[in-house]
């Protein structure tokens, strides 16, 4: 199956308060007259979220053009997940008193890049700051951020 085929059949299902049930989340998404959807190949719940992967991608598509979805009494945010791009790399848990040549140096010496082959750009509160690379990263990332590419 292509990657394509799996983002096509992805959604994200976000709740910004209460809590939802696994088990109700899957039987909700899994009925197509309330919730558009169908058999579901795999759900990740994680806190307020989850992310189902739908057997086909129509499924995906009829759930995100429905709209406004609701589980005992909880509201359902659902949209397509992030796509990714191969030039940028998002540094999560920045003290945001660390200044910007700090993350320069740091963003330098773990990527072995210079200065010209990538952009800053920390969000509002400085925890988190995306760096946008020139070109598409080719050199082996680190272990411990294949995690999260």
């Amino acid at each position: 199956m292509s990657a394509d085929s799996l983002e096509k059949r992805t959604v994200v299902v976000q709740w910004p308060s209460g809590d939802v049930d696994e088990e109700l989340l899957l039987l909700y998404f899994e009925n197509r007259r309330r919730s558009g959807g169908s058999q579901i190949a795999s759900v990740e719940k994680s806190g307020s979220s989850a992310v189902l992967v739908f057997e086909e991608a129509e499924a995906a598509a009829r759930v995100l053009s429905k709209g406004h979805h609701v589980v005992h009494n909880v509201e359902l945010l659902v949209r397509r997940p992030a796509a990714k791009d191969p030039r940028r790399l998002l540094l999560r848990g920045v003290n945001p008193g660390t200044s910007s040549e700090m993350i320069e140096l740091y963003v330098e010496n773990m990527m072995g890049l210079n200065t010209q082959d990538y952009t800053l750009l920390p969000a509002p509160g400085r925890d988190l700051v995306l760096i946008h690379l020139s070109q598409a990263f080719t050199k082996g990332l680190p272990q411990r951020w294949k995690c999260c590419s």
